[in-house]
Parts: C-alpha cells; structure tokens; sequence
C-alpha cells in the first residue's frame, strides 16, 4: 500500500515508521476540514499497511499546530438556522478524535513548535510525545465558552492532577517546555538544530527526524519489533479505548449544546473576534 501526501499533510516512509507533517504553514498547521479528513484516511490507511508499526506527527514550519482553524467557514459560531444539533462526534473533527482513540499501532508526536487546542489535547493520546525547547502548549477553551475535548477533561487530571489541569484547562494558562516537562506531558525535551533546518520536518537535524532515529534504534531494530509493539500498545492504550470515546462522545455532547444555544458566538463576539485576541 503506498500512503500519499496530500494538500495537508506531508508524508515520508523511513523504514517501518510513518513520519507524517500537518501542512498548512500559512495557517500554522491549523485543523480545519480536510486535514481532519486526511488524518483519519492516513490513520486507516497506516492501520491496514503491515509494512507501518509506527507514526510520527510533527508539523511544518515554526508551529506543531495553532489548533482548530476558527477562520474556515465549517467553524461558524453560528447555530444550525433549522435549530439542528451542531452533531460534531459525526463531523471531521469528530470522526479524526475517534479514528486516533481507535488507533492500533505505535503513535508519537514530535513537537517541533507551539501547540494550541486539539493540538495540545491530541498529545495524551499518544504513545510517546518528544518536544523542542521552543514549544508551548495552550487549551484556551474558556475564552470562546467551548469545553474540554478531547477527552482533556479526564486525560489531563490522570496525567498532572486537578489543580494543575485546571491551570491550563479552566483558567488557559500556557505552559512552556520546562513545565511541560514537570507537568509529565513529554517524554523528554529533544534540542534540534533550528538554525540549520528552518522549520523543515524531514532535515536529518529535525526533531521528527531525531525522533525516528531514537525509534529505529530502540525500538524497530530489535528481533520481532512490530508483534512487539502491537502487544505492548494493546496492553497499555486499548483497553482503556471505549472509555475514553465514551468521555470523547460526553465532551462532544456538551460542546454541541454550547454551540446550539450560542454561547459559544456570544463569547466570541465579546471578545471582539473579528480582531481576533486568539
């Protein structure tokens, strides 16, 4: 099976390992439509490709991601004008957070650059998740009344407790990579060489290309990696899989009802959002 790049996502097979980059640097790797869309279709794609055991999910340029793209038209603040459920479990971003929960193989995140929203969110579901000094993380759904998502509203206080998840989750506080570290949501902070790969993902001196180096050498060099890692994964992420869409699907439910009753335009508009402070 040959797995292809498409207008939102760059992609490279280096060995059994999957490097995939979000591509859309002149909106810093925002999530809108189609890179949901491609997401979950290299997430099926890698699923059924035997050749993959692992994927790492880097972005390009200076950002990992700057989250959900608030400026795409499938992102109005608008409620439905037939008073219809805004229905996001079975929209995109909705099908995107069910196809990583369902996910079978090895998942990681190199973070190369700021992360912001589902961007931050995304990262507790990942197996492994390396960062740059130079990232920050941000969950600023207080701002525009959205919710938790993502399953955050259980992941974060598992991972760093209440009154630290609530920090960054009810109060939006950004972390940068030194608390990102002691709040236990990387693996390790990784120095790259910026100044020599200029925000290019696939430079050997990229995080994603150290993280693929340390995975190769670890991990896939060793007798019987894949079957190796399909057990520990299933051992150590599946079986918590259909509580967490149960907590995804809860978060979803909440957001629809903000959105359907218009609090969630009434904060932006507040916020002046058209002079977006976001």
């Amino acid at each position: 099976m040959s797995i292809r790049s498409t207008n939102t996502l760059r992609m490279e097979k280096r060995g059994a390992i999957l490097l995939v980059a979000l591509s859309r640097t002149n909106k810093h790797n925002a999530f809108n439509d189609e890179l949901y869309t491609d997401l979950v279709n290299m997430l099926d794609e890698s699923t059924e490709d035997d050749s993959i055991t692992a994927v790492v999910l880097t972005g390009s340029g200076k950002y990992f991601s700057s989250g959900a793209d608030l400026t795409d038209a499938n992102s109005s603040f608008l409620p439905d004008e037939d008073g219809n459920s805004r229905d996001t479990l079975n929209k995109p971003a909705g099908q995107f957070m069910m196809a990583m929960l369902r996910f079978p193989k090895v998942l990681v995140a190199a973070v190369n650059g700021p992360a912001v929203g589902i961007a931050v969110t995304l990262l507790l579901h990942c197996d492994l998740v390396y960062c740059t000094p130079r990232v920050t993380l941000w969950a600023p759904f207080t701002r525009l009344a959205l919710v938790p998502e993502f399953c955050s509203s259980v992941t974060f206080v598992e991972r760093m407790g209440l009154p630290k998840a609530n920090e960054m989750l009810l109060l939006g506080q950004k972390i940068d990579a030194a608390t990102i570290e002691r709040y236990n949501l990387c693996s390790a902070i990784i120095n790259d060489s910026e100044d020599h790969h200029r925000g290019d993902p696939f430079h050997p001196q990229s995080i994603a290309s150290i993280v693929c180096t340390k995975i190769e050498k670890n991990l896939l060099s060793l007798p019987l990696a894949s079957e190796t890692a399909d057990i520990f994964v299933s051992l150590m992420r599946r079986r918590r899989q259909k509580y967490l869409e149960g907590v995804c699907k809860e978060e979803l439910v909440k957001l629809d009802e903000r959105f359907d009753r218009g609090d969630c335009l009434e904060a932006a508009l507040k916020l002046n959002f058209g002079k977006s402070k976001l």
